[in-house]
């Protein structure tokens, strides 16, 4: 059930040079949703056959849930238009709500804007050369509430455990005094056309600052009972740029060319968290070993919202072990590479900007047009690449596999040579290994089957640990002599690190193309319409990607999650899965009445 009563009044005039237009009015809403559910459990069935009522189920096969949802938000508002001459132009509004979601003391939040526009060239004589000259900004803030039931803990049912009732605490630690969110906005911008039209200008600048945020995906320590923590998280700000850029560079009486750039840069840091609080957590994936976490700055981090991070291979430290930059194995069926104990920096989903190219050109009545996309910077992980590289499927797995030279053994002349090229073999970033699945990839032998075959292979590295005074102790070499740890090339995945899954996100697309025709007003007679017109277009026609792999679209590098309290559905942005889906080039016809 949902009411959503609205009352509004408006009043507006004109005098002399002025313009006046103003609202007031209310908005009551409410929502409300109940469920009951009662069954026998699956396998079960009925004490009596076809008696369906809920006594016929014996208690410990009775299945049964109920659920309600309660949301009331009253608000006032008023609005005002204010005009003089047709060249300022000044806009004001005022709204506060109170929310049932909020705890008492906090559940009124006030959120005003103004915005003010100035046409200078009404005001001015800029010379023929200029049309117009518009000089704007605005202010404006907005609130918001969170989800019912989000300030006190409550035991919700887990079914039953034979006749026993089982109830479970939820796993994230709730805030009683929550407050509003607030996100404050500031704009600035100036729209300029010359030239009978011909060059025109359109640039803004922007600045939001969420405070307050209500976030619930903040880690504790699972000392504390919880996984996470439900608060107002701090404050985020928000800076970008919006131009764009037109120009008709060829206009006669049969031709027409107009061509429209847009830019968009914008970036997201946080500046602000919760006392004791070090990041926000956005997302987490462990198939892929990556994370889309945000740092507080003041703990030495950028705070750039869109950060990806993921461990790196943990390595000797020690500068005066002669196997200073190695890494650090561990004994068993896999690869043996460690994981740091914290993650660190791979990159971030965001891009650096984001252009776009509209053209269109027109001989007479016809018309062809075609729009162009450039993504410039931004990471994203392919769960995808990942898959494919645990079955060790992949190309780029089986070039990080190195023949070693001259079919070289197990023993010293193998250990002499990886040692000597250990700044590229052993120290690093890369996931190198010696060996290969076949021997003529130079697999080595291995009976972990219990059969000798020959797809062996082993990573270059150390095993040890540190003393007391940091030095590292060295148990065992892993460098290609007897005893080096040789295990199945199926087997040689790094499994614990998602470096290895992250791409550039650069792409450049040819959107659409489309060729049309005006039809002669004499046609648009005969059909009784003011104007008609058909075209035939086509979409998706090149993709060109800096360093996509299986045809993967990294417009597209993002996972659906479920609804996040009146946030709507949210998404794991930066992480790609499965969108290895084939090519589609539509081809379509319009048709166009214009009446």
């Amino acid at each position: 059930l949902e009411t959503n009563m609205d009352l509004l009044a408006t009043y507006s005039k004109d005098w002399d040079d002025f313009y006046l237009s103003a609202s007031g009015g209310g908005n009551i809403l409410y929502s409300r949703s109940t469920n009951s559910s009662n069954s026998s459990m699956s396998g079960t069935g009925l004490i009596v056959p076809s008696v369906y009522t809920v006594q016929n189920i014996s208690s410990a096969a009775l299945n049964y849930s109920s659920a309600l949802y309660e949301r009331a938000v009253n608000s006032i508002y008023a609005l005002a238009n204010l005009g003089w001459r047709d060249m300022v132009y000044l806009d004001l509004t005022a709204r506060n709500d109170w929310s049932s979601t909020l705890p008492v003391e906090n559940q009124s939040y006030f959120y005003p804007s103004a915005s003010l526009s100035f046409l200078l060239s009404e005001a001015i004589d800029l010379g023929r050369s200029v049309n117009m000259l518009k000089l704007r900004g605005g202010w404006a803030q907005v609130g918001n509430d969170t989800s019912p039931y989000s300030l006190i803990p409550v035991y919700g049912d887990s079914g039953q455990w034979g006749e026993a009732i089982r109830l479970n605490k939820p796993g994230t630690l709730l805030t009683p005094n929550l407050k509003p969110e607030q996100a404050t906005s500031r704009e600035f911008g100036t729209e300029i056309r010359m030239f009978n039209n011909r060059l025109r200008f359109d640039g803004t600048y922007y600045m939001v600052e969420n405070r307050n945020q209500i976030l619930g995906n903040i880690p504790l320590a699972a000392s504390s009972g919880y996984s996470n923590i439900m608060l107002n998280a701090g404050l985020l700000e928000s800076q970008g740029v919006e131009i764009m850029i037109g120009v008709t560079p060829v206009r006669t009486n049969d031709w027409n060319w107009d061509l429209n750039i847009n830019f968009t840069r914008n970036e997201t840091i946080i500046r602000e968290l919760a006392e004791g609080v070090d990041f926000i957590d956005f997302w987490r994936d462990a198939r892929v070993d990556a994370r889309g976490y945000a740092y507080d700055p003041a703990a030495g981090h950028n705070g750039l919202v869109g950060n990806l991070y993921s461990p790196l291979k943990r390595k000797v430290t020690d500068v005066n072990s002669p196997y200073y930059g190695y890494p650090i194995l561990r004994e068993g069926v896999d690869t043996g590479w460690v994981p740091e104990d914290e993650p660190s920096l791979i990159g971030n989903y965001n891009p650096d900007f984001i252009m776009g190219l509209q053209s269109q050109l027109r001989f007479r009545n016809f018309t062809l047009s075609a729009t162009f996309d450039w993504r410039s910077g931004g990471q994203y992980v392919s769960q995808t690449f990942r898959y494919y590289a645990e079955q060790s499927t992949t190309q780029t797995w089986l070039d990080n596999n190195l023949v070693h030279p001259g079919d070289l053994g197990l023993g010293q002349e193998l250990r002499d040579w990886v040692v000597a090229n250990a700044d590229w073999l052993v120290k690093t970033e890369e996931f190198l290994q010696v060996g290969g699945p076949t021997p003529e990839y130079g697999g080595f032998p291995e009976t972990l089957s219990g059969i000798r075959v020959y797809d062996g292979v082993f990573t270059p590295g150390v095993m040890g640990y540190y003393d007391d005074d940091g030095n590292f102790i060295l148990e065992k070499e892993n460098l290609g002599n007897e005893g080096t740890n040789i295990v199945p090339y199926i087997l040689s995945n790094p499994w614990n690190f998602g470096t290895q899954s992250v791409f550039d996100a650069d792409y450049i697309k040819i959107r659409e193309v489309s060729v049309g025709f005006q039809l002669p007003q004499s046609i648009a007679n005969r059909l009784r319409v003011k104007g008609a017109s058909i075209s035939v277009y086509s979409r998706n026609i090149i993709l060109w990607t800096k360093d996509s792999h299986f045809g993967v679209d990294p417009e597209r590098a993002y996972q659906a999650e479920s609804s996040a309290g009146t946030r709507g559905m949210q998404f794991k942005q930066g992480i790609e899965r499965y969108n290895v889906d084939p090519r589609v080039i539509p081809v379509g016809f319009r048709l166009g009445l214009n009446f």
